[in-house]
Parts: C-alpha cells; structure tokens; sequence
C-alpha cells in the first residue's frame, strides 16, 4: 500500500456492506460481516482498532464506541462521497483492486500461466496481468468492468479527472 491513510482500517457493519466493498476496491482494509452483533463488532474494533463505519444511530451511543463515522446517506456512492469528506481519506489509484472485494485479503500476483484453465479463454488470450486472492481463490484481472469501475469512482468524485 503505497498511501499512508490506507493504513486507517475499517469495519463496517450490515446498513453499509455496499459501501465496504467500494472501500475494498479502493484498496481500504475493511471488514464487513453480513450478520454481526453490536458487541463483537465493537469488540473487533477496539481490538483491532478499526474505524466502524454505519448508520445506525443507537450503536454509535454506546459508550464503549470511539471511533466511528456515522454515515447519513443510504445510496453507496453518496456514502462513499460522504465518508471521504468525513474522515479526510484520499485514495491512491495506485491501490485500486489491491484487495480482494469478497474477503478484504491482499490479492497477489499469479503468473498467467498458473490460471489457464480458470478464466475463459478470451480473457486469458487478451489479458497479460493477473491476480489471485490468496484466501478464497478468487481472480482478478483488469478487464472493461475495471474500466467502469474507475470511472464510477471519478464520477462519485472520488478521484480526479485526469
């Protein structure tokens, strides 16, 4: 990670799963369980010491919570737009799809090779540069919904036209 503030970690908890994987996109270290009592994620984040992102009102009451950003909007972009603003983050396209957006692991390299017969062979013969996450397997490679990605997040005003 090649940004300072991508050391910031995150959990989110289940009214902004959508938001989490847009900040897993990012590169963000965000965890996010679809079912989750209040006391553990509260626990989990003191113990990891993880920013809660939510927007439930009555969690961010309980005494034990210290840092939390309570999230307004129920649209994912306008969160996302609203969590930058919030907290000050400033994403590196640097780290875009750094992490695996299913599981929040930190995808790694894979030699082409090495996926043959795990893409369809389109992808395989018009793609060079693949990754892998090393937890669930999943793979990832940089194709037109990357491209749509990027741009949604300029759009969100996320990153800067260049």
């Amino acid at each position: 990670m090649s940004n300072s503030s991508l050391q910031k970690k995150f959990i989110a908890d289940e009214m902004v799963g959508k938001l989490a994987r847009l900040m897993r996109m990012l590169g963000f270290d965000t965890l996010y369980f679809r079912q989750i009592e209040d006391s553990d994620l509260i626990d989990l984040s003191l113990k990891e010491k993880r920013t809660i992102l939510t927007r439930d009102t009555k969690l961010v009451e309980k005494v034990m919570v210290k840092d939390f950003v309570l999230i307004e909007s129920d649209d994912p972009d306008k969160q996302l737009s609203e969590l930058m603003k919030k907290s000050g983050l400033t994403p590196d396209e640097n780290d875009f799809l750094s992490r695996c957006l299913d599981c929040n692991t930190v995808l790694e390299d894979i030699p082409k090779g090495k996926i043959e017969n795990r893409v369809w062979p389109y992808t395989y013969e018009t793609h060079e540069l693949f990754k892998i996450c090393p937890r669930c397997d999943k793979i990832y490679w940089e194709g037109n919904h990357v491209k749509a990605m990027r741009e949604k997040l300029r759009k969100i005003g996320v990153y800067r036209s260049d």
